[in-house]
């Protein structure tokens, strides 16, 4: 039984209730950017057709995983340098700019010709800030909430952005399609509304780090090293080394689902409102699989590697019902049970997996090792979408007859086959999970300053030592 003598030599945090509408503000904000980056993935064949571009859905894409690589970096120091407030601030107010400039060509006076290079260096602007946003929920659970809570706070404000990727897949294939090719104006005010709802509420974030700390990895000091150093001692671990490659490349994988998964569809027959419904199927199955397993470790910190380990298993499976389901027109059940069954897993590793980055590396700080496992999804993303585009076949004439992609066949309509395509995905996430089986081992030294003195000994110990790599021993 605990004396109360014991109970009062247990350090007592303040929390602070501001902290649920931080997370509130978090949200709003990666929903938003989502909302822009992926508007044009579920109406591909239309994007290229409105801009005058064969490669405008795909560039429109891309541009975000290419552009999060180079200015990660600086998001990663502006995060660290000028904490949660900084980064809120400048990511929501780049997305606006962002969308203001791809709203201008929804304007008559602008020539058709000028469409696409007016509305990509939007694109492009919304992009640059994609990092400074998606970086936030560790720095805002890291500072702001008790350890009890971080791993459920995380969930719930870094899947705002899959949530988002959600709702542009069900929405603009009913915006913009056969009956309003050109309803592009609507769509873009859409994602614009969003962007200035975003940074108005991103201006209330008044404060990045609350008054007094509250947890104990907060209260006790510790030198947090500098932004080379820091990025220098995370690529020092090994088991940090892993989870780049394997949750990064999970990220990546999810990237070029994203891209590919509406004109696989179309190809084999599937309507356009059947491609944005599997589109929200895939985040909607995500969200329940992100929050039991954000629940789950937040009570149970010690099955965090079993956790992550069992739904990269769950997802391959998923992933590869879904590799032989695409080859085949008319069973939507089969697509829909394998689109669930791979977002139910695939999302619980995300969440989890980036709070277990920030708990690897402490104490770098949290956009260190978050920003560099999302710039390595991002990496990877590029190359997937890359290797995938390569591998695609020439249509057959049967698919050319039941596709449901584009009236148009001679312009904006180069109909292709996805066989080869999705094998070399499902091939990808075959490696990327044995990887995570086999190699991934996590201590979590965060948690460590959590629970006591003795750890908070033991973690100083560690520190005394000479290389990092002796954080990753059993």
């Amino acid at each position: 039984m605990t004396t109360d003598a014991a109970k009062n030599d247990q350090p007592q945090y303040q929390q602070y209730r501001r902290r649920y509408w931080y997370a509130i503000v978090v949200i709003i904000i990666n929903l938003s950017n989502a909302m822009s980056w992926i508007s044009f993935a579920p109406i591909s064949y239309h994007t290229n057709a409105y801009y005058d571009n064969d490669y405008a859905a795909i560039l429109m894409n891309v541009i975000f995983m290419v552009f999060s690589i180079p200015f990660g970096f600086v998001a990663v120091w502006m995060i660290d340098r000028f904490g949660l407030r900084g980064g809120c601030y400048f990511g929501a107010v780049l997305n606006l700019i962002g969308n203001i400039l791809r709203f201008i060509p929804s304007f008559d006076f602008v020539p058709k010709e000028d469409r696409f290079a007016i509305a990509f260096s939007g694109q492009s602007i919304a992009a640059i800030s994609q990092p400074f946003i998606m970086y936030l929920p560790t720095k805002l659970t890291g500072f702001w909430f008790p350890e009890n809570q971080r791993n459920i706070f995380n969930t719930l404000t870094s899947m705002a952005n899959p949530v988002g990727i959600a709702i542009m897949y069900s929405v603009a294939p009913q915006i913009v399609n056969k009956n309003n090719p050109d309803n592009f104006p609507l769509l873009n005010l859409i994602t614009l509304i969003a962007a200035a709802i975003a940074a108005i509420t991103g201006a209330t974030v008044l404060s990045s780090e609350p008054p007094t700390p509250v947890s104990g990895s907060k209260a006790v000091s510790h030198d947090t090293p500098a932004f080379w150093a820091g990025i220098k001692r995370a690529c020092r671990s090994r088991t940090f080394l892993v989870l780049c490659l394997s949750l990064g490349g999970g990220v990546g994988l999810f990237n070029a689902l994203y891209n590919n998964l509406q004109p696989a569809l179309c190809a084999k027959g599937y309507s356009e409102t059947f491609s944005g419904v599997m589109g929200a199927a895939l985040i909607a199955s995500g969200l329940v699989g992100a929050a039991v397993a954000g629940i789950i470790t937040d009570m149970r910190k010690n099955w965090t590697e079993y956790i992550m380990k069992i739904s990269f298993v769950v997802a391959a499976i998923g992933a590869a019902s879904l590799t032989v389901a695409i080859n085949f027109e008319g069973v939507e059940w089969w697509i829909v049970l394998s689109i669930c069954v791979f977002g139910f897993a695939g999302f619980a590793l995300y969440p989890v997996g980036l709070e277990t980055g920030v708990e690897i590396t402490f104490p770098v700080a949290e956009a260190t090792s978050t920003g560099l496992i999302i710039m390595s999804g991002q990496i990877q993303g590029v190359v997937y979408v890359l290797v995938t585009a390569i591998l695609n076949t020439k249509a057959t004439s049967h698919e050319l007859a039941i596709q449901t992609c584009t009236d148009n066949l001679t312009e904006f309509g180069v109909i292709v086959g996805w066989k080869y395509s999705f094998l070399a995905w499902q091939v990808f996430i075959v490696i990327l999970g044995l990887v995570c089986i086999i190699f991934f081992r996590p201590k979590l030294r965060r948690m460590a300053l959590d629970v006591g003195t003795d750890a908070k000994k033991h973690l100083k110990a560690e520190d005394e030592m000479s290389t990092y790599d002796t954080y990753d021993r059993a």
